[in-house]
């Protein structure tokens, strides 16, 4: 007889079940063979082969496991591995005090209760007259629902477990996790877009500048008979370049100066610290972002340019102080 504890919970993202048993009766009768290890003691946390080679785990490793229904957080430090044929295999064995610990379960309380029999109508009889309220299933066995009706609801964590039937959805805690981290990269997201507009400005206020004791040189041209396209053709050829190499340079002076004042200069979003990580591909959207800004921002000014006739913009429009006669002077 095996009376066990079952909570599912998460491992690297990953469902698990962490099932709390006797270790000696459960291993007998999943005929288990032991793999390596200790596989008892007061506290104990055995591996499935499975489960060990699925997170590439072994005896004296450490894995931190959520409560299954309950707030909880555990530290487990495998004891053992053992290889089974059931789903067991996959699965993570633990002492009962850890089993309610993670689960919540009342002392005394087992979700379930296996049992080898070779008369399992001897087994329904005793517990008809014991007056029990349980469900029975197996195999070769017809299931039965003794002093109570059948179960409605998906909470029979064993037979979704055993069987496959069902669905086991992940525990809260992975979903509270997710959600915050959803948010931070939300709010993360709306800092890069604002930080972008700014940038934004200041490239088209610096080009703007540049740009304004170019504008006779365009109407030059324009008045020697370059075309609005030939002109367009030939910003983006002296534009592209620069941008492309500002933007890059730009992008890994950041990027290096984050990393050097990180120790002293955190960024921090709802309490979550957001670690500045080198990736090749978010260099290279930032530096398309930049050209692409920079591009745009020289075609806005050249079409402006272009709406004036050529004499227009070979003018000077400098504005000229009236002269002053010897007499104002004097007196002021």
């Amino acid at each position: 007889m095996s009376p066990e504890i079952l909570g599912l919970t998460t491992l690297a993202g990953n469902p698990v079940v962490v099932r709390g048993v006797d270790p000696d009766a459960f291993l007998r009768l999943e005929n288990a063979t032991h793999l390596s290890g200790a596989m008892a003691g007061s506290e104990f946390a055995l591996a499935g082969e499975h489960l060990a080679l699925r997170f590439g785990l072994a005896t004296g490793d450490t894995v931190t496991v959520a409560g299954a229904y309950v707030p909880r957080i555990a530290f487990l430090r495998i004891t053992g591995t053992f290889r089974t044929e059931s789903a067991a295999n996959d699965e993570i064995l633990v002492d009962f005090s850890m089993g309610r610990f993670l689960t919540g379960l009342g002392p005394l309380n087992y979700h379930s209760i296996r049992v080898r029999t070779s008369d399992p109508a001897a087994l329904l009889r005793f517990l008809d007259g014991f007056q029990a309220s349980v469900h029975v299933s197996g195999p070769g066995l017809v299931r039965a629902d003794i002093h109570s009706d059948p179960p409605s609801d998906e909470r029979l964590a064993n037979a979704i477990l055993r069987t496959g039937l069902g669905g086991a959805p992940r525990d809260y805690l992975a979903t509270a996790v997710a959600e915050a981290t959803t948010s931070v990269r939300v709010v993360a997201y709306g800092i890069a877009v604002l930080l972008g507009i700014l940038v934004a400005f200041g490239v088209h206020a610096v080009q703007a500048r540049a740009f304004a004791d170019r504008i006779p040189g365009v109407g030059v041209l324009r008045a020697v008979g370059a075309s609005n396209g030939w002109m367009r053709r030939r910003l983006l050829l002296e534009t592209l370049p620069f941008s492309l190499l500002a933007g890059t340079i730009g992008a890994l002076t950041g990027f290096f100066a984050g990393k050097f004042l990180q120790p002293q200069v955190n960024v921090v979003v709802f309490g979550h610290q957001v670690p500045i990580v080198f990736d090749v591909v978010t260099l290279g959207f930032i530096v398309l972002l930049l050209v692409a800004v920079s591009i745009g921002s020289a075609v806005v000014l050249l079409r402006g340019t272009l709406r004036l006739r050529p004499a227009e913009s070979i003018r000077e429009n400098v504005a000229v102080e009236p002269p002053r006669s010897l007499e104002a002077i004097l007196r002021g």
